[in-house]
């Protein structure tokens, strides 16, 4: 079962209990909460609030008491919100917590809308476990109370919205994180029909013969090394349109980088290779529970990546959806080519009035941008503003990357249209994205390269071992901004 949230203007009787504490704060106001004395006789060497750092206690009021510094209050952004309430759930993991409260009374500006929305997330994101697979006995945070001075709809409504999207965004990470041998395109299909089913989507699942008969050429070319079938996933969600907004996502169930295979170490995490799927389907769930009222089509191109006798070699020629030939120079270059037929799709069959991608792309983006931003490339500037404003909102960091028309030339094949890279070391993330620009033509789209962003391997405060669910958040708030 999924933890809960509620709102509360009392202390509740629970296994923890948080404050957040700016560093400007004298420790003496917590006397507003009558606790004991051994709180109000800390100094800043025992607790100096910066960002994330915790100091836990045992009151004989509230019993544990986990302190948990905010930084400088002028300092405070979503992001740094975010980092600080995960930071804490977190912090109460080893304790094995099935409640706990986060008391608000004493900070008016944590309790807008914005902020409670944003902490109602983080906390649903903190509470996160993968358990799937362990003996050992599991988390069990059931209840989670953010204390309040005043409950209002308004109130009431924000905790709602950031509990629904931090569920859809947790069923992202759960799909992301099972093992290829159990997230097969098979499974992402299962698992799409089922969310279908439970939130009224429309669904239609096309088999490997229907790719042939549409003429999916790049992803039947990809899909060839293995034996698991390729499934290509269409879900609906709103009222039916001529020119719906269209999600893409990347649904590599694993990697081996085929014929041109990849090193093994680390390969174990080419199994996130599908968050871009994943990514799409937490978006639907959420836009669906929200009753977001627009229109939105997922298409998830699904796949395994692997080599055998019949796989593609680097050499071939492919024949694409749009007519196009590519020639394949490294077949570990395959997320573009499962994202240019279903860009072609989408355009063949919607229209689209913007194409959105999420995509595990290049491991170039993670060497240009690190793992804290996903590189955002865009084919007009209409919808900047929104796109960072819901960033900036929801604490999943983009950064604006070019689409220079220089770097085209890098893509031109002596046998065929094109060819599946650019030159080995010159702008990975941005020859990638030219690629699919070529299909894309002049539809509105924008390009989320989340390979650096979807999960992470080295674990931080806030931030545990395992997938992200990047995207599923920041694409609600920019959905809900469109007129």
């Amino acid at each position: 079962m999924p933890m809960k949230l509620h709102l509360a203007k009392q202390l509740n009787k629970v296994d923890f209990s948080v404050i957040p504490v700016y560093t400007e704060e004298k420790l003496s106001k917590l006397k507003a909460y009558g606790l004991a004395s051994e709180i109000i006789d800390l100094t800043d060497s025992d607790f100096g609030r910066k960002l994330g750092e915790l100091h836990m206690l045992y009151t004989p009021q509230l019993g544990r008491l986990l302190l948990l510094g905010l930084g400088n209050k002028k300092d405070l952004t979503p992001a740094r919100l975010r980092t600080a309430i995960q930071t804490a759930i977190l912090g109460t993991k080893k304790f094995k917590p099935s409640s706990l409260q986060i008391i608000l009374w004493n900070h008016p500006g944590l309790q807008s809308q914005e902020f409670l929305e944003l902490i109602s997330f983080a906390s649903m994101f903190g509470a996160y476990s993968f358990d799937y697979y362990r003996q050992e006995e599991k988390s069990n945070l059931a209840n989670v109370f953010l204390v309040v001075s005043q409950i209002s709809k308004t109130a009431s409504a924000a905790v709602a919205a950031g509990s629904t999207i931090g569920q859809a965004a947790n069923q992202a990470r759960d799909l992301a994180n099972h093992p290829a041998n159990i997230a097969t395109p098979a499974h992402l299909a299962a698992h799409a029909k089922s969310l279908a089913q439970k939130y009224n989507l429309r669904i239609r699942v096309l088999e490997e013969r229907d790719m042939k008969k549409e003429g999916m050429g790049l992803l039947l070319g990809v899909s060839r090394g293995s034996d698991e079938p390729p499934k290509f996933i269409v879900v609906e969600h709103g009222p039916k349109s001529k020119n719906p907004i269209v999600l893409i996502g990347k649904g590599l169930t694993f990697d081996s980088g085929g014929i041109s295979i990849k090193p093994s170490e680390r390969m174990e995490e080419m199994k996130y290779d599908m968050c871009g799927g994943a990514t799409v389907l937490g978006i639907l769930q959420a836009a669906a529970m929200l009753k977001l009222k627009i229109p939105l089509v997922g298409l998830i191109p699904s796949s395994e990546n692997l080599l055998s006798g019949r796989a593609t070699k680097p050499g071939d020629v492919l024949t694409s959806l749009s007519g196009k030939t590519v020639e394949i120079i490294n077949t570990d270059a395959e997320g573009r080519l499962i994202l240019a037929d279903a860009i072609t799709y989408a355009k063949k069959h919607y229209q689209p009035k913007l194409i959105m991608d999420y995509a595990t792309l290049t491991g170039a983006i993670i060497v240009a941008l690190g793992d804290e931003f996903t590189g955002v490339f865009a084919n007009l500037e209409k919808y900047h503003q929104s796109v960072f404003k819901a960033s900036r909102a929801t604490g999943e960091k983009l950064w604006l990357m070019p689409l220079p028309e220089e770097y085209q030339d890098q893509l031109k094949s002596n046998i065929a249209d094109l060819k599946n890279t650019g030159e080995k070391g010159l702008g990975g993330a941005i020859t990638a994205s030219l690629f699919l620009s070529r299909f894309v033509e002049q539809t509105p789209w924008m390009h989320f390269d989340i390979a650096g962003t979807a999960w992470t391997m080295r674990a931080r405060p806030h931030l545990p071992v395992g997938a992200t669910g990047w995207g599923v958040y920041h694409a609600i708030h920019f959905l809900s901004s469109l007129k």
